[in-house]
């Protein structure tokens, strides 16, 4: 990293050592006030029961809070509590994290994972009480308390980290008073040159893989490197990635030697792989300046990470290409996620260090809408093989056939589909380019997750379902989930590959795909990944209709993490 020494800003701003939004402690203790002692007994009397003691423990510090007694004694009690909690969060965390399922979320998780963000958020208020009243903008002032202002201002960008991924698991954002609390701690450290000490940290909560240790879990770090990580999991709006891949952001920090550098703000304009910040931001960095901007700002220099990035897609671009995986030029924080992750993941990193422009003009939808929605390939398979000739669905109707399509019982599918039926959507917005979508989550809410396919018929006027892919979920409230579908396709229909030889190295035969007319209106396949097929393959389509083509798979178009996209050649489509 750059040397801290060489940033300067001013020392002129009131938001130094302040916060944004801070409770009041307003109530006096009662006699019977909450001890380390009596908080450690309630926590160890709820053992057997792991989702209580979180509750338990927010609530704990939730009181602790609200009693009007000194800083020392109520920081005093939150580590204890916090010490004592840490294990059952950082034990949920890896179990939910690991998971690639985002919705419908069940109780146990939902409260679980509320419960830990009410601790990360109620002991990061006492934090900042502490820092509020030891802090001191002015050098000789700051000299006394020097080494408390560091670990506590370390501690409360810590225990945001934590927050931010516990919020991401449900795919919600951190709120923006504490993206304006993270930047006026780092720059009130920042003023006095002091973002480089080290300090023990509390564990590794949503910065350690356990598959493959790709993050090790470090027991200490700075002020500088908590800050970077919590600005660039927010640049890269990670909240709304699978839960999987939360980890990789910082596996990339961690791998690339100086990817991410802080600067003096010069006031120059900002050349692509840098961004501007400000103690008062209430979100992730900019890529461009905005006006009133607070005179403490920070430049940040990027353009490490982005070249390795380049590089990683680049390398696995051509192993594709030639046909020779060599896991050893794979750069380490690929080496622990699917081969169908990586290629999605690098393409959403580089998409979200670039400034974002909105190439279709989208329109805002209001009330209901007559909308349907179908997730997943199996489901779009079936929605669109249900418009085929009676003699290509009865050569499909065996239980071979589905079981090779699903890899699930079709009775479960079957039940599961039923109750999907009860889910009801709303169209926000549209374009050209996509839609976003809006419900109530409940228990019948579709399975959904990133990278899943989708077909929608947006009106009663469109015959033919359009393609697309779960870009991102977000939860704006605790009630509604938003879903954005990236759209990829014109016309769709369902097809079955055939073919005199192997088809790449599974030796499917037989295979239910999708084929559309992109937006560019060139003809495109779309398989599931364990069908292995190559570019290059001859096969033989089966269509609707019943006639059949020979075809040729070209090159890859799209992969996400349900589905491969190709082009196809085919003469007479």
């Amino acid at each position: 990293m750059a040397s801290a020494a060489r940033i300067k800003i001013t020392k002129g701003s009131k938001a130094l050592g302040q916060f944004a939004n801070l409770p009041t402690a307003f109530k006096s203790p009662p006699k019977a006030a909450i001890t380390k002692e009596t908080a450690l007994k309630k926590l160890t009397g709820l053992k057997s029961s792991p989702v209580k003691q979180l509750q338990e423990a927010a609530s704990l510090l939730s009181q602790v809070n609200r009693y009007n007694i000194k800083n020392d004694k109520r920081i005093e009690i939150v580590r204890t509590v916090v010490a004592y909690i840490y294990s059952t969060m950082a034990k949920y965390y890896q179990t939910y994290q690991s998971k690639v399922l985002s919705l419908p979320e069940s109780k146990e998780r939902r409260e679980v994972v509320l419960g830990c963000v009410d601790i990360t958020e109620q002991a990061a208020i006492a934090y900042k009480h502490y820092f509020k009243d030891i802090y001191s903008a002015k050098t000789l002032g700051y000299r006394r308390n020097r080494e408390k202002s560091i670990e506590t201002g370390l501690r409360i960008l810590e225990l945001l980290r934590i927050q931010q991924r516990f919020m991401a698991l449900r795919h919600q954002k951190l709120p923006a008073n504490n993206w304006q609390d993270v930047n006026r701690v780092f720059f009130s450290l920042l003023v006095h040159d002091d973002v480089d000490e080290e300090h023990d940290l509390l564990g590794s909560i949503g910065t350690w893989h356990k598959k493959s240790n790709s993050v090790q879990q470090v027991s200490h770090s700075t002020a500088k490197k908590l800050f970077i990580s919590i600005q660039l999991f927010g640049l890269l709006d990670a909240p709304s990635w699978s839960t999987r891949l939360f980890h990789t952001p910082d596996a990339y920090l961690n791998y690339v030697e100086d990817a991410i550098q802080i600067h003096t703000d010069d006031n120059s304009e900002l050349e692509p792989g840098w961004l501007v910040t400000h103690v008062d931001q209430k979100g992730p960095p900019l890529f461009q300046r905005e006006q009133h901007m607070a005179a403490q700002r920070i430049r940040i220099d990027y353009a490490n990470l982005y070249n390795r990035l380049v590089a990683d897609y680049e390398a696995l671009a051509k192993m594709k290409f030639i046909g020779q995986f060599d896991i050893d030029k794979l750069s380490r924080p690929l080496l622990d996620l699917e081969a169908i992750e990586r290629f999605p993941l690098l393409e959403t990193m580089l998409f979200g260090l670039r400034p974002r422009e909105r190439k279709q003009k989208r329109h805002a939808a209001f009330g209901h809408e007559d909308l349907k929605l179908h997730f997943s390939f199996r489901d779009t398979f079936d929605l669109l093989m249900g418009m085929a000739n009676d003699e290509v669905k009865h050569k499909t109707n065996t239980r071979v056939f589905r079981d090779k399509l699903t890899g699930v019982s079709p009775m479960v599918t079957m039940m599961d589909a039923g109750e999907r039926g009860n889910t009801k959507w709303e169209i926000v917005n549209f374009s050209t380019g996509g839609i976003l979508v809006l419900t109530r989550e409940s228990a019948y809410t579709n399975p959904i997750q990133i990278g899943q396919l989708v077909s929608f018929n947006p009106n009663a006027d469109v015959e033919r379902p359009l393609l697309g892919y779960v870009s991102r979920i977000n939860r704006p409230n605790e009630q509604q989930v938003e879903v954005a579908i990236v759209r990829f396709s014109n016309h769709a229909e369902s097809a079955v590959v055939y073919s005199d030889q192997p088809v790449g190295g599974t030796g499917i035969d037989g295979a239910g795909v999708i084929i559309f007319q992109s937006m560019e209106s060139k003809w495109c396949l779309v398989a599931k990944h364990d069908y292995d097929f190559v570019p290059g393959s001859p096969l033989r389509l089966l269509r609707e209709d019943n006639r059949t083509l020979p075809a040729r798979l070209g090159n890859v178009m799209l992969t996400k993490q349900e589905f491969v996209v190709f082009e196809l050649s085919a003469p007479g489509m």
